[in-house]
């Protein structure tokens, strides 16, 4: 144990396995998670297809049946599936063991209260951590048990109650699992609603070795390169543990998040009603756009699926979007959901009038972004005060949400430390043309090249999506 654990992140847990995460982390953090938030009754806890989930699993047994808890095995499944379980009665809380979309390596836990209330370093995760410096043990007369339980069948049915989606108006969809656990919900949710689809990396594990990652250039180009075998009228992709649901259009080609956060409020904006819809602040004016539009409202959060959450129930927030990837909905426990998003998808593209590409060059007409930059920096507070110095006075606003972000009136651009990575996160967007916003973004890095701490090519990133 050392005095900082270094797989605390601001967000959730993780960590490399077994160097930062291991089975006797795992039995600490449930004596300490069981006794900070004082859990009774049940836990719910499942895993990703990591080889070193079910070391950890087995770990959150040990340690939460010590604490007197009794817990619910839901095994290999998407993380979705344990938000599902936190809406039983009897279920205390939820722990998922993932480490999402990063490399075999990596593991970690996500963890929620009764009903996907999200836990984050700042409302509990502190206290968990300090509480395992300390060495915490509980003490109890009687030990909890452990039982299986599957709720497959009972999140499909739910899903069943909420979507009406003429199949044979769907088009073949080509889905890509990238090796995690999406099949175990999504093949069968395939075959309820009669959705014609066509595999690719089905089976979980193991994860591709860069990692689960739906928006890697890389996993994109053999995903266009799949599409090509057939007609499709949508490609959809998760990552991991499912939680993240990235699109891509007839021909294959990789709609941005950027875009499809707008195409998927739009859609639920018109079938509910103006309210309120949750986003991260890194680029957004595309979606705060179709927010005005509606008459609806904006809200800022921080990115995070704990504060995304956080966000979506104190506003009871219709839908959030994050440029991630999270789509997060107001009818499912405002937690995020891939196959959620995988059906409002479909919903949307059975209404169209126009195919998805042609919707996709519209808005880029109106908004243009870079893909997200990922640099390493000497000190992001050091850099920061150097966009400050170059861009503040200039700025015709500066929101601090989430790290900065400078409104420069027909383009906006931000920079904030990544909560899962040891990166600093760099977006641009423009009203402007292609062309001015590489150059906007250039004399941006600019700015930071004195706080390179790299050897990457950050001017390679630097492109219009």
């Amino acid at each position: 144990m050392t005095e900082i654990l270094e797989a605390f992140r601001l967000g959730d847990i993780r960590g490399v396995y077994p160097d930062d995460i291991d089975a006797e982390f795992a039995i600490q953090f449930a004596h300490a998670f069981a006794e900070y938030f004082a859990l009774k009754g049940h836990i719910a806890i499942g895993r990703d297809m990591r080889a070193s989930s079910v070391v950890l699993q087995d770990g959150l047994n040990q340690g939460f049946t010590a604490s007197g808890l009794n817990v619910i095995n839901l095994g290999l499944c998407a993380t979705e599936l344990g938000y599902f379980a936190s809406s039983m009665a009897d279920v205390a809380a939820v722990i998922i063991v993932t480490a999402s979309h990063n490399p075999a390596r990596y593991n970690g836990f996500k963890c929620v209260l009764q009903g996907g209330i999200g836990i984050h370093f700042e409302n509990g995760l502190q206290q968990v951590m300090e509480l395992m410096l300390a060495g915490h043990t509980n003490q109890v007369s009687h030990k909890g048990k452990v039982s299986s339980r599957d709720y497959h069948a009972q999140y499909i049915d739910f899903l069943m109650r909420r979507f009406d989606i003429d199949g044979t108006r769907a088009g073949v969809i080509a889905l890509n699992g990238l090796n995690g656990t999406a099949s175990t919900l999504a093949a069968d949710i395939a075959y309820e609603f009669e959705l014609p689809v066509t595999w690719f990396r089905k089976e979980p594990g193991p994860i591709p070795e860069s990692g689960a990652d739906p928006i890697n250039p890389a996993l994109r180009l053999q995903m266009y390169d799949f599409m090509q075998s057939d007609h499709f009228s949508l490609g959809v992709a998760w990552d991991g543990d499912c939680d993240r649901c990235v699109f891509f259009d007839g021909e294959g080609r990789y709609v941005p998040s950027y875009y499809m956060v707008g195409f998927l409020a739009d859609h639920i904006l018109q079938q509910s009603g103006p309210g309120n819809i949750v986003y991260d602040t890194k680029v957004c004016w595309n979606l705060m756009e179709v927010i005005k539009r509606h008459g609806a409202r904006g809200i800022p959060s921080k990115t995070g699926h704990a504060f995304m959450k956080e966000n979506m129930k104190r506003h009871n927030a219709l839908y959030g979007g994050e440029l991630s990837s999270h789509h997060y909905f107001g009818d499912f426990f405002h937690c995020d959901s891939g196959m959620y998003a995988w059906l409002k998808a479909v919903e949307f593209i059975t209404q169209l009038e126009l195919p998805l590409e042609e919707l996709v060059a519209e808005r880029r007409h109106l908004f243009k972004c870079t893909p997200e930059l990922s640099l390493k920096l000497s000190s992001t507070e050091s850099a920061a005060g150097a966009l400050l110095k170059k861009y503040g006075s200039d700025a015709k606003g500066i929101d601090r949400t989430d790290g900065l972000a400078f409104d420069m009136e027909s383009w906006r651009f931000s920079i904030r430390d990544s909560k899962t990575e040891p990166f600093v996160r760099l977006n641009f967007e423009t009203i402007d043309s292609g062309v001015k916003l590489l150059e906007y973004g250039g004399r941006v890095l600019q700015v930071l090249e004195p706080f390179r701490v790299d050897d990457a090519e950050w001017w390679r990133g630097l492109e219009v999506e």
